[in-house]
């Protein structure tokens, strides 16, 4: 169990990796802070508000019993015709990301079950599980990282949203910059695609060890083991005339003294220096 528990270490730690960034995705996921409005309202009292893709959120007097200050929050609806696309797209994308990232994980487990409990006792199955999970974290990443940085597109080029009069909220924000979610939706792309990396990363690395390096056509070294199973003296016979042709045609390239001592020796012509 041990070889293949160094052959699945970067396995383990995207296990670590990927929890890390599926909680992060599912946390951006309710956040309200994707952009952050700088407006000029008596309604928001604070003069912020926070514009996430499911509601939008200010502080306001007005809208509450005076002297208290609360929250006063209202739906985006992806079908709501102010509502802008990459909002609409993000709401869609980012649960998918979730659901994406569970199945990564899930897959991931099952593989690093199969190496440390199992002891690798089926290393195709295995390698299927983490190279599934890799393909499942890679779509999370995607998902993720699209709405991420189309709304970041928005925020710095300061897109309007035309609230219907009940929202209480200009068209427009006096300034607006990125949110908290938009930072941890993007640190969440990056440990999803690290950990589709080092899962996919098995596969590849399992080819290598699997594959062999074969011996050269001239080598004898195991021909006693082949022949010698069918035919036991003629096989070590063979083998061991191979080897020393081998052995001997090589030394006498070097050494003069065994050419003139060759035919006193009584070995065969083939091996004698031509003259």
């Amino acid at each position: 169990m041990g070889h293949h528990s160094n052959r699945v270490a970067l396995q383990l730690v995207g296990l670590v990796l990927g929890t890390v960034g599926w909680v992060g995705s599912a946390i951006a996921t309710g956040l309200i802070q994707w952009r952050v409005w700088r407006v000029s309202s008596p309604e928001v009292t604070s003069g912020v508000t926070w514009v996430g893709i499911w509601r939008v959120c200010f502080y306001s007097r007005l809208l509450t019993t005076p002297p208290f200050q609360g929250m006063s929050c209202r739906r985006l609806g992806a079908l709501d015709p102010f509502v802008p696309p990459e909002i609409g797209v993000a709401q869609g994308l980012m649960l998918a990301a979730v659901v994406w990232g569970a199945l990564g994980k899930a897959a991931n487990v099952y593989g690093l079950w199969d190496v440390y409990i199992c002891g690798g006792c089926r290393p195709r199955r295995a390698g299927l599980a983490f190279a599934v999970g890799g393909g499942f974290q890679l779509l999370a990443c995607i998902c993720v990282l699209v709405p991420a940085a189309w709304n970041l597109n928005s925020v710095l080029s300061n897109r309007t949203i035309t609230f219907p009069p009940h929202y209480h909220l200009p068209p427009s924000a006096a300034s607006q910059e990125p949110g908290a979610a938009l930072y941890v939706a993007l640190f969440s792309s990056a440990l999803l695609f690290l950990t589709a990396a080092f899962l996919l990363s098995h596969g590849q690395a399992a080819r290598l060890s699997g594959s062999k390096v074969h011996p050269p056509p001239d080598d004898f070294s195991d021909c006693s083991s082949l022949v010698s199973r069918a035919l036991p003296e003629l096989g070590s016979s063979l083998c061991t005339m191979s080897v020393s042709e081998r052995s001997l045609s090589s030394y006498r390239a070097d050494n003069p003294s065994f050419i003139s001592d060759s035919s006193s020796a009584g070995l065969p012509r083939s091996l004698e220096s031509p003259s």
